[in-house]
């Protein structure tokens, strides 16, 4: 496998905090108790990144790490997925980037502190085949991503992660045309709607509609749709981003929509079995392809 084949993935890295088994739902002047904490490295373009490596494929990530002590986790984390980390440390002084995600039964609830940028650029991107942004605001505040990867020769893809305030003035259908592929989820894709952007991607929009499946809307062509798989939930943190790799994995190899809504649902439904994030994923690469034809 050469730098060629790589996939890069270039967004914001959290460290999540995750609170489990918590005895109340939280409230104001209210201190409830957890069962478990977990550590886990977050953040769309890690996790896409993270399973990415989990199918077979070079995964390479750019960010700005969490500040002392969450970047030992973040490192950590990425040694044991295999992701190669093209990342940057945090300015001295900044805030941490983490997120404290709060579990009670089939409720969740999120807290998250986003300091400083994304990312930094200062020279031509690595070598690379395809370029995944994890997020819209990571579009926006680095519009060099778009037209250096298009230099290169990569090819694009671009996850939504609304963020009404954020982004508020933003050329949003501008961004989207510039990539190959757009992937929002379904209240993601209704609220673009209602601002009127249009949501045109070069080659296709991939909607993530949770337990309903996905679907696939070409710029030309009939739009397709995939049942999800049959799982017992435990945590939907981070399955649309699981359902990116599954499908990028497939469409680079130039599979079918078809194939590839099916390797995206089935890594979606890897993510929602399990509690937070990427880590100690199992090698998908073997895994895949039974279970890929055992879905059809």
């Amino acid at each position: 496998m050469t730098l060629s084949d790589r996939i890069l993935t270039a967004g914001r890295i959290y460290c999540d905090l995750v609170f489990t088994e918590l005895d109340a739902r939280p409230a104001p002047g209210r201190e409830v108790f957890a069962e478990g904490l977990a550590l886990r490295a977050g953040g769309g373009a890690y996790i896409t990144a993270a399973y990415l490596s989990a199918l077979g494929h070079q995964a390479a990530l750019i960010g700005t790490l969490p500040v002392a002590p969450f970047d030992a986790v973040i490192r950590a984390e990425m040694a044991e997925t295999g992701v190669d980390p093209i990342c940057t440390p945090a300015p001295p002084g900044s805030d941490p980037q983490i997120t404290a995600a709060f579990m009670h039964g089939n409720d969740r609830a999120f807290v998250t502190r986003r300091p400083g940028p994304a990312l930094t650029v200062t020279g031509p991107l690595p070598a690379a085949r395809h370029l995944h942004l994890g997020e819209i605001t990571t579009a926006r505040d680095h519009p060099e991503l778009i037209p250096m990867a298009r230099a290169a020769g990569m090819s694009l893809s671009l996850d939504c992660s609304w963020d009404g305030q954020a982004l508020a003035g933003c050329d949003l259908s501008g961004i989207i045309a510039a990539v190959d592929l757009f992937f929002p989820n379904e209240a993601e894709a209704a609220e673009l709607h209602r601002h009127g952007v249009d949501a045109s991607p070069k080659v296709a929009t991939i909607i993530k509609l949770g337990a309903q499946g996905a679907e696939i809307r070409p710029a030309r062509g009939p739009v397709q749709h995939c049942a999800a798989k049959q799982v017992r939930l435990k945590d939907t943190t981070g399955a649309g981003d699981a359902f990116n790799a599954g499908f990028l994995s497939a469409w680079l190899k130039g599979q079918t929509a078809a194939e590839c809504l099916d390797l995206g649902t089935y890594c979606g439904a890897i993510a929602v079995g399990r509690v937070g994030g990427a880590g100690a994923l199992p090698p998908l690469d073997s895994l895949a392809m039974p279970l890929h034809e055992a879905g059809q």
